[in-house]
């Protein structure tokens, strides 16, 4: 079976994050016009606006699905070029590293998915700040990224330090479980066992901090702007817009 080539994949998968970003922006935008029209009971704007969403939303749901599978036919590539080149390196001679079969199999394949994705992700969301930055800047001024951007800062800085442990764990997890699964005995699933133990408490450590982020991230644009909008100087549909974008 030949090779597909995977520049035209990337290709697709690049153009269809930057639409993505943009129909977002877009998004944005349309927030402030919509929540005027329901403010001033503009019946013909509303239902033009809310064509509008439909549009966008319906291009954004097969944008996520044909995104995702360009990335991941663009791994699939990746790994069968990264597959050959292992075998190679490592023919069944050589195999004397524990779990060496399970590396291959699942390391060729994953290591270009998640470089990807992450890839992909931290694009879209440069960009996407990008254009938010902007609507913030255009309609309150700098003073009001401060608050987000230190609240941000301190949310990825706690989530990183809480999450640190998982990759320590996650690598002996697969240490464990491959020896396990090659001897089946009591010693290694007691290890396994217990190292899926401590994986598990950190993993619980780490989403309620990240739960307990979000649910707070709710309100925070709220508590920013409401002095701003009871002074009356925005409008709701600025308050709307912009405590989107924060």
């Amino acid at each position: 079976m030949k090779i597909p080539k995977i520049k035209k994949p990337l290709f697709f998968v690049v153009a269809l994050a930057l639409l993505e970003v943009g129909l977002g922006g877009y998004l944005g935008w349309w927030r402030e016009d919509y929540w005027s029209a329901v403010q001033t009971k503009d019946f013909n704007q509303f239902v033009v606006l809310l064509s509008y969403f439909a549009g966008v939303a319906l291009t954004l749901c097969y944008i996520s699905g044909k995104s995702q599978y360009m990335i991941t036919y663009s791994a699939l590539i990746i790994r069968r070029k990264l597959t050959r080149k292992a075998l190679i390196k490592y023919p069944r001679s050589k195999r004397t590293i524990e779990g060496i079969q399970q590396r291959i199999q699942e390391d060729c394949y994953q290591y270009p998915l998640l470089a990807l994705n992450l890839a992909v992700g931290a694009s879209k969301s440069l960009l996407t700040l990008g254009v938010f930055v902007y609507i913030l800047v255009e309609q309150l001024g700098l003073v009001f990224l401060a608050i987000p951007v230190v609240y941000t800062i301190l949310g990825t800085l706690l989530a990183g330090k809480l999450a640190f442990p998982l990759i320590k764990l996650n690598y002996l997890n697969q240490v464990v479980e491959a020896r396990f699964r090659q001897t089946l005995a009591k010693l290694d699933y007691a290890k396994s066992h217990r190292n899926n133990y401590n994986l598990a408490k950190a993993t619980k450590k780490l989403t309620y901090f990240q739960s307990f982020y979000n649910q707070i991230r709710v309100i925070v644009p709220h508590i920013m702007l409401f002095s701003t909008y009871f002074a009356g100087k925005i409008s709701f549909g600025i308050y709307m817009q912009c405590s989107s974008a924060i």
